[in-house]
């Protein structure tokens, strides 16, 4: 792992442990479960934060990459993956210089995490660049209530 992989943003971190459980509660379990429904194969997950995609994969998910750079995010991950139904390997790495092979999954997730990447283009080339032609890419984020 290099430490250019990592970032270390331990208030945001800490912050977006609370508000996330909080989030999960009040109904974005939802939401994850219908964002992953009808997955298959090797995915791969960027900014996966605390890992609380993990237990909404299904079952026809072989395994989940998820890549998380920040490291204290990258600790609850990593502890969300031991008790998740589908294998989950967590790595260090950025959205934009993802650690995988080219066209090395069949989908990728992007969860609430785009709008914390600093560029977007380059992180949206990398998933192209590992997602196998015909693959998909899912992705997450706030919806505002009106």
């Amino acid at each position: 792992m290099n430490e250019s992989d990592q970032v270390h943003h331990p208030l945001f971190a800490r912050i977006y442990l609370k508000l996330s459980v909080a989030e999960e509660k009040a109904g974005r379990a939802e939401h994850r479960r219908e964002a992953l429904a009808g997955l298959s194969g090797r995915v791969v997950e960027i900014g996966a934060g605390n890992g609380l995609n993990f237990s909404h994969y299904p079952s026809s998910v072989s395994e989940v990459v998820a890549v998380e750079p920040e490291s204290l995010l990258r600790e609850h991950a990593e502890r969300a993956a031991a008790t998740a139904s589908v294998r989950v390997s967590v790595v260090a790495g950025l959205a934009d210089a993802l650690p995988l092979d080219n066209e090395s999954v069949g989908a990728a997730v992007a969860s609430l995490v785009l709008c914390s990447v600093p560029d977007q283009a380059r992180a949206l080339a990398e998933l192209r660049r590992v997602v196998r032609p015909g693959g998909e890419l899912r992705i997450m984020g706030v919806a505002r209530r009106r």
